[in-house]
This record gives structure tokens, sequence and C-alpha cells, in this order.
């Protein structure tokens, strides 16, 4: 008759357990990073956008604003305390107001995640883009 010696079954199970929580937790946290980091970009976005519209279409005509005063207007509207978005950056390309009079803002940010932002391959997945639109008249 062989006997089996059983000791630490239960704290390998218990150790197996607490991994699979931890990697769990990391994984979930990453992904709710990322989720939050998109969804909230995009409604910056459009806020930034409204704002930038706003003080354009109160000076009486936004013809005369270039697409570089729309881009430090944006900045100024992103860094600011009250309004901006966090951690954001304004970019230059599709940042603009066209010939309508509709006031186009890009933002983008890195999301703040634990493991996604740190592999190379995937790091992509934690950089959201998002547009914001809004007209003058």
């Amino acid at each position: 008759m062989l006997i089996r010696d059983e000791r630490g079954i239960i704290g390998d199970f218990f150790l197996k357990v607490i991994l699979g929580l931890g990697i769990f937790a990391v994984v979930a946290y990453d992904a709710g990073s990322i989720l939050v980091n998109y969804f909230t970009l995009d409604s910056g976005a459009d806020d930034v956008a409204v704002v930038v519209s706003t003080s354009v279409g109160t000076s009486g005509n936004a013809a005369q604003y270039t697409d570089e005063e729309i881009l430090q207007l944006a900045k100024a509207q992103v860094n600011s305390e009250d309004g901006g978005v966090k951690d954001a950056r304004v970019l230059r390309e599709g940042t603009m107001i066209d010939d309508a009079g509709i006031v186009h803002i890009r933002l983008r940010r890195v999301a703040d995640t634990l493991i996604v932002s740190r592999i190379g391959p995937i790091a992509r997945w934690a950089r959201a883009t998002a547009d914001g639109q809004a007209g003058t008249t």
C-alpha cells in the first residue's frame, strides 16, 4: 500500500487562489483604466470644443481665427484648472476651424495602467485619441 504525503495541499490551493485573484485584479484594473480613459477623453474633447467654439463665436467673426489660434485656445482650456482634461495633450493635426465655422479638437492621453503601458507591443492599447467638434454659429 502506497502512502501519499498530503501535507501542503491546502497551502498550495490557497497560494494558487491568491495568485489567480492577483492576476485577475491587475487585468481588471488595466481594462477599467483603459475604458475610463477612452470614454472620459471623448467627452472631454467635446467639452473643450464647445468652450473654444463659444469663445470664438462671441468674438463675432470665426473666420478671422487661424488653426494656430484654435490650437492655443484648446491648449489653454485643456490645461485650465476648472474645465481641463487632466493629462491630455492637444494634437496639432486635427485641431482646427473649418470654413463652415466648426471647431475641431483632437486630444490624446495615455491611461494609467499597471502592466499594459509597460509592454511594448500592447502599449498602444493604453493610448486614446478623441475628436470633439462644435459649431460657432
